[in-house]
């Protein structure tokens, strides 16, 4: 899923001392950060439901790890730029 890697921050190869790699990468934890409260939201839903479907379970155990795995994300990325 994620397509910036931490090559792509260091060295600034344009000439622009890596601001445009930091942009880009401040926009992907912008994003990330969207979709995980949007993920959030969804699990705060399927919660309030006294029972779920087969599918809502499915859905539920997705999301999760989908929530996590955009956390992880947005920590490794937040990191690449204090040390760019």
């Amino acid at each position: 899923m994620e397509r910036v890697a931490e090559n792509e921050v260091v060295g600034g190869r344009n000439g622009d001392g890596g601001r445009a790699e930091r942009s880009v990468i401040e926009g992907r934890i912008s994003e990330l950060r969207s979709r995980h409260g949007e993920i959030e939201q969804r699990l705060l839903e399927l919660d309030r439901h006294l029972s779920l479907t087969s599918d809502e379970q499915v859905e539920r155990a997705r999301l999760k790890k989908e929530k996590l795995w955009s956390k992880d994300r947005i920590v490794a990325l937040t990191q690449l730029l204090a040390i760019a």
